[in-house]
């Protein structure tokens, strides 16, 4: 993951700096992949959703949430409330 983009993330869901970085290893997601989206839980933190589904192509910070969008022709988002849990996913609206 690019160092900005980690930033962004973390500032965009108020982690400390560098939060994402932990426990980074070889499993590298794929947000193609139906099973990744299967094994996502309510609560799961960015840096486990990261793992699951890489990095995602868009962040969007709301009020009272943020989105990541896994934009293509299938359009995926994830959604964590203020704190940076993991509170909604599936397809987007169109």
């Amino acid at each position: 993951m690019s160092r900005a983009l980690a930033t962004a993330i973390a500032t965009a869901i108020l982690l400390p700096a560098g939060a994402l970085a932990q426990g980074g290893g070889a499993d590298r997601g794929d947000w193609r992949s139906p099973e990744r989206w299967a094994r996502l839980r309510l609560g799961m933190g960015p840096a486990e959703v990261v793992r699951l589904l890489g990095e995602p192509g868009r962040i969007t910070r709301y009020y009272a949430f943020t989105r990541w969008e896994y934009p293509d022709a299938l359009g995926r988002r994830v959604n964590f409330d203020e704190r940076g849990r993991l509170i909604a996913w599936g397809p987007l609206a169109r």
